[in-house]
């Protein structure tokens, strides 16, 4: 779990065309084209295998699997949201990223799961406001996972706009459109309050996962990432049953 921003000080060649000399260019330009198919860095590893299942139900206990806290975080209406905080900076978040895509697969339909970037250090807001503008344009579920791979496994480190910018038209991102975007009140609204729900839900570190705007769970409190989703699951299961019960 990063409490510390691991990449927080990203190196900041002179060049745009700094980013590519590892050879990473992923597509030559920055066309409109559709974003080019992509395969995740773990993909041809076997699937990620999944908490190992306890004999024992799973008690929730205040203060030591979860904690509760009070957001501002608005859940749609007979759903139950689960928000994965995150940075793409952080180590631990893309290493937790192939057991999210295997449990995600596990959930009900009353379930919502979404990533959430949030800028808990001044140095991850960059990335958080490329988050938001990949989300607001209808690019994220596209480029998540390849920005994961751009930065965890061809070490590129984008900071400034132009290099962020660069990294996303490699992906098939309009530039022009992102960077417009990017620099949006939409997206500065967006990194505000993402900023606003983190300081409430007390976050200090990612990955963690809040459940409905109150329930918040962290690996550092259950000695691994992995062990949040069991956890998450009984939450699930709880929710699931005051809803049907009402």
């Amino acid at each position: 779990m990063s409490s510390q921003p691991p990449l927080d000080s990203f190196h900041q060649p002179s060049r745009r065309a700094s980013l590519r000399h590892l050879g990473l260019l992923l597509l030559a330009g920055s066309s409109a084209a559709a974003v080019p198919a992509w395969t995740p860095a773990w993909a041809d590893a076997p699937p990620a295998a999944a908490p190992a299942a306890s004999t024992e139900p799973v008690k929730l206990q205040e203060g030591f699997n979860y904690r509760l806290v009070n957001t501002d975080v608005v859940v749609p209406k007979g759903k139950i949201l689960i928000q994965e905080m995150f940075w793409y900076g952080c180590p631990h978040c893309f290493h937790l990223e192939p057991h999210l895509v295997t449990w995600r697969k596990t959930l009900p339909a009353n379930v919502e799961f979404e990533p959430y970037a949030v800028p808990i250090s001044p140095g991850w807001v960059p990335l958080t406001r490329a988050f938001f503008a990949a989300k607001f344009m209808g690019v994220l579920e596209k480029t998540h996972d390849a920005v994961f791979n751009d930065i965890h496994v061809k070490n590129m480190r984008p900071v400034t706009e132009d290099q962020i910018a660069d990294m996303y038209a490699d992906l098939g991102v309009n530039r022009d459109q992102f960077i417009q975007m990017y620099n949006s009140f939409g997206v500065d609204n967006a990194v505000r309050q993402a900023g606003s729900i983190a300081q409430e839900a007390g976050v200090h570190g990612v990955p963690a996962i809040l459940i409905n705007g109150k329930y918040l769970l962290d690996g550092s409190m259950l000695g691994s990432n992995e062990a949040m989703l069991p956890i998450a699951d009984a939450f699930i299961a709880k929710i699931s049953h005051e809803m049907a019960a009402k």
